[in-house]
């Protein structure tokens, strides 16, 4: 047989063609490896914000459940008539769903029950007299009982086994205020509410490959996707968060806030990230909380370095396959183009700019550089749009999803700023609360769609008619709130509502039709009414309720 002879061009062309599959692929794993570590971090981030959200609507829920219960030891102060007292416990519990049960509790008689509205089935019911029990051994009649006129205790979450003979053993918890009339205590108002259709209203709109974790302050499991390994300090056992994940010790022992961690997969469940964060609950001064936690499958996690890895990889195939097409007939003439080349690969690969490649050859040099920047440019493409969905999720992280103004959180950091520049300049500022009268009523006559149209035209409304300087945000339901920087007297922040109330003379715009709205606006100062935010947001909220008492009142 003849010897193959081999050519300096054939033996220079498949070295280079050699050199070039390896510049590539050392190109794209760079490439892809850098990004992985990125794009993993910001998607641990994302979900640890969303339940950093999570946990802040919780809050507002609890929330929500203490002025009603503040709001009923209220009427039970001044309402003498037991019959329009039930009436009005069966009102709220129609308005609230997850509410089980109201009741007033004497503080005499040994706790006796007064008034006591049960939710059974799809009906409420009265107990009647004969019926009623006594209750001064249980923490929610004699804890409510020590606390201050319109102060609320909040119970530990645990299952019902109060009256077992007529209601179902479920998880609830208990609310209580004390009732004062004229200065002497007649007892206590305590609202049962079932855990799991209240903890509903938040977990809902999770996508479904998210996980919902919740526990007591001890660790006890409280919410679990697996249902057996909740509650079970009631069944006798004791199955703990940081025994599951030790990680979150820290959040039960106070040394950390928040955590995230991932798990590997098993052969009956798939490797998943999770983030908690420590949730105040209770009063603020009992040092309460609760550990709040979502998770994600892995695979969800790292679905945009994947779907980033697989592109780098079929343009990398596509890159190799030219290459050695090219060196089949490369020569000394090619050889400075081809270093060219992988230099540019190399410095892409490291993030830095690279010279001008020739994409206006029509050899096979020319279609490398073309393959070359069509790759560059998809990857930049991409990494474009994971950018922009990272900040649409920060964006969400701080903003209402349905007026698009800011939300607590951003709220609550905007006025600790302008607190810090009021100090210091010694300048007043202004916190107005607004709230919507009777928007449940709107909700409930004309659907929540039609409530969601007036909300976002009441955010229109005032953002219309305060100061351009003014963050005007929506903390939770129909609730929002206007801050006023350089508000240097009484007089101005007056003016400021005034305006504000003439906004809402006139019927709003709601889908073409008009709707009367009224809202009631409370006014607080800084620093005249309070020292800090919490308590400048307390004044305003406090004086909103009493102007929304004074509708009720005129009405």
């Amino acid at each position: 047989m003849p010897r193959v002879k081999w050519s300096i061009a054939l033996r220079l062309g498949a070295l280079l063609a050699s050199f070039s599959v390896f510049a590539a692929i050392l190109a794209g794993y760079y490439t892809f490896d850098s990004s992985r570590e990125r794009l993993q971090g910001r998607a641990e981030r994302s979900l640890l914000a969303t339940t950093q959200v999570l946990a802040r609507h919780m809050q507002a829920g609890f929330g929500t459940v203490a002025r009603d219960t503040a709001f009923l030891a209220d009427a039970a102060a001044v309402e003498q008539d037991q019959g329009r007292l039930a009436d009005l416990f069966k009102a709220n519990l129609q308005a609230h769903p997850a509410y089980l049960q109201i009741r007033f509790i004497s503080a005499s008689d040994y706790g006796l029950e007064l008034v006591r509205i049960d939710r059974q089935g799809d009906k409420l019911v009265r107990v009647p007299d004969d019926q009623l029990q006594e209750k001064s051994h249980f923490p929610f009649v004699f804890e409510a009982l020590s606390l201050p006129d319109g102060e609320v205790y909040v119970s530990e979450f645990g299952i019902n086994h109060e009256d077992a003979a007529q209601e179902a053993a479920v998880p609830v918890f208990n609310m209580a205020s004390p009732v004062v009339q004229g200065g002497q205590l007649r007892g206590v108002v305590v609202v049962r509410v079932a855990a799991a259709p209240f903890l509903h209203n938040f977990n809902a709109a999770l996508p479904t490959p998210y996980g919902f974790y919740l526990s007591n302050r001890w660790g006890d499991f409280l919410v679990h996707p697996d249902a057996t390994q909740t509650f079970g300090f009631d069944r006798g056992q004791r199955i703990l968060i940081q025994e599951s994940f030790p990680q979150v010790a820290a959040l039960v022992d106070g040394r950390a806030e928040e955590a995230v961690l991932s798990q590997p997969g098993t052969d009956d469940e798939e490797a998943r990230v999770f983030a908690f964060v420590r949730m105040p609950f209770g009063n603020a001064d009992e040092g309460r909380f609760m550990v709040v936690g979502l998770s994600q499958p892995l695979a969800v996690v790292q679905g945009e370095v994947l779907d980033l890895g697989r592109s780098i990889l079929k343009i990398l195939l596509v890159l190799s396959v030219v290459g050695v097409a090219l060196a089949a007939g490369v020569s000394r003439l090619v050889t400075q183009p081809l270093q060219a080349m992988v230099k540019a690969a190399q410095a892409f690969s490291r993030g830095e700019s690279h010279g001008a490649l020739p994409v206006h050859r029509g050899d096979e040099v020319g279609e490398l550089a073309r393959s070359f920047q069509d790759m560059e440019q998809q990857i930049s493409r991409q990494l474009a749009e994971l950018n922009l969905s990272r900040d649409a999720m920060a964006h969400l992280a701080h903003h209402d999803a349905l007026t698009g103004l800011p939300n607590r959180r951003m709220f609550e950091q905007r006025l600790g700023q302008v607190l810090e520049l009021s100090r210091r300049s010694g300048r007043s500022c202004a916190l107005l609360f607004v709230d919507l009268d009777d928007f449940k009523a709107i909700n409930d006559t004309r659907g929540h769609a039609v409530g969601d149209l007036v909300l976002q035209a009441v955010a229109r409304t005032i953002v219309g008619a305060v100061r351009q300087v003014d963050t005007v945000a929506r903390l939770a339901g129909d609730e929002f709130t206007v801050l006023c920087e350089n508000v240097d007297s009484e007089e101005a922040a007056l003016q400021i509502v005034t305006k504000l109330q003439h906004a809402f003379e006139p019927p709003l715009d709601i889908d073409g039709e008009p709707l009367a709205v009224r809202a009631s606006i409370g006014l607080s100062l800084f620093p005249r009414d309070a020292q800090d935010a919490r308590t400048l947001m307390a004044s305003a909220d406090a004086a909103m309720y009493r102007i929304k008492q004074g509708h009720k009142r005129r009405l």
